[in-house]
């Protein structure tokens, strides 16, 4: 893959730290991105097609590094009223070390077909530009190491926000060219991850064994 930067959806455009992972809500928009290229753009009229999508599980099995870039980049951004202007951004770009497995929680073998016809063609999440290279289908998943926030049980590694869909959510919440809005859930979700090592300009983080 290459260097990875998914920016909070509390952050600003001017300030943003990157998640270590792939939110369920971009994975979920890359899903429904492919469906429309490759299944046609009317796939949304059965509604269990995009049911399938909406409400899988999503979990990950995170190994090796992450190294964590800070820099400033140069973006466009709308001054009072006048067109776009150029300004500087606070970002995080991150280099991941090792495999990332996501695990897909289906409730049928229907839902099963449906995605796997779709995740190996997909090879970005998040910003454009941030490739990931599809290697297998595991069909016995290791366990999830990234754990659910519980405050009655001891966490140790990184606590991070992450979106996911609302399963009240309709395509009409994420179709751009309609006027709904999105509606998104939120989960707590604690990787397993330490730092070893940081400086000004980066943070290496290992995972947890």
């Amino acid at each position: 893959m290459a260097l990875f930067s998914l920016k909070d959806s509390n952050s600003t455009s001017s300030g943003a730290k990157s998640l270590f992972l792939p939110s369920p809500y971009s994975i979920k928009m890359a899903f429904i991105s492919q469906a429309m290229s490759l299944g046609g753009v009317n796939f949304n009229k059965d509604k269990n097609l995009f049911a399938a999508i909406r409400d899988v599980e999503i979990s990950y099995n995170i190994n090796g590094s992450y190294c964590v870039n800070n820099c400033f980049v140069k973006i466009q951004k709308k001054r009072d009223g006048n067109p776009f202007a150029p300004t500087v951004s606070f970002r995080e770009y991150i280099y991941v070390h090792g495999d990332l497995e996501l695990i897909f929680n289906v409730s049928n073998q229907a839902d099963s077909c449906f995605l796997k016809k779709y995740l190996h063609t997909i090879n970005y999440f998040g910003k454009r530009g941030c490739f990931y290279q599809f290697i297998k289908y595991n069909d016995v998943p290791n366990e999830p190491n990234v754990r659910n926030f519980d405050s009655n049980s001891i966490c140790v590694g990184i606590i991070q926000e992450y979106d996911d869909f609302d399963h009240s959510l309709s395509f009409d919440n994420v179709n751009s060219y309609s006027g709904s809005k999105t509606k998104r859930k939120k989960h707590l979700l604690v990787l397993p991850l330490e730092c070893t090592s940081s400086s000004k300009s980066y943070s290496c983080y290992r995972v947890i064994s």
